[in-house]
């Protein structure tokens, strides 16, 4: 199986997709009107959280983003990734990728260390994007309430299921409401804001 980069200076590449259930890539759908509405990715940060197949933030990539950084704990889906990556590289000048294998919740804590320590402009043009397995709510919680104890700047995004996933009551518990959703069939991907 194998889906492919939908625009940008890698449009039509194919990425390939672990055999098995080790990953659920974003629907071509959906990760189309995401990105019908971001067509360009110039000097956006994007950060892939549970990369998978690396589609999101690849996709990114192909459409300007100065730099991807994917996170992956599974050591085999992320063999399929790194390959993935290398070949989206090729195609994208300055492509600037950077994989982890870590669990969403711990790189995160790590990275928004990090993220401090930016310059304004940075942190306000970094995407967090955040697709753990669906039916994992803890994980998006922690996730969600790390980003909010850190005061993040730049644009936090999720993607779920109104059906297995995270809901909206779920993300006001944390202090987020949805400011914006794409949606197809079940899944969606939201923009979140803080309710305060």
């Amino acid at each position: 199986m194998s889906i492919s980069i939908l625009g940008g200076h890698a449009s039509g590449h194919a990425l390939f997709v672990p055999k098995g259930d080790s990953t659920r890539p974003t629907t071509v759908m959906l990760r189309r009107r995401f990105f019908d509405a971001h067509q360009d990715c110039s000097g956006l940060i994007f950060v892939d959280i549970c990369a998978g197949t690396g589609a999101m933030g690849l996709e990114a990539l192909s459409r300007g983003a100065s730099e991807v950084l994917c996170v992956e704990k599974n050591k085999h889906v992320i063999r399929v990734l790194k390959s993935n990556a290398e070949a989206i590289s090729k195609k994208v000048p300055e492509a600037k990728v950077k994989i982890d294998m870590a669990s969403a919740d711990q790189w995160l804590e790590r990275f928004l260390r990090v993220y401090k320590t930016w310059d304004e402009e940075k942190r306000q043009n970094t995407y967090l994007y955040i697709d753990p397995p669906y039916e994992l709510k803890d994980l998006y919680k922690k996730c969600l309430t790390l980003i909010k104890e850190s005061e993040f700047e730049g644009v936090l995004w999720i993607e779920s299921d109104r059906q297995k996933g995270i809901l909206e009551k779920d993300i006001n518990s944390v202090g987020y409401q949805f400011a914006k959703v794409y949606k197809q069939g079940t899944s969606f991907i939201a923009r979140l804001s803080s309710l305060e």
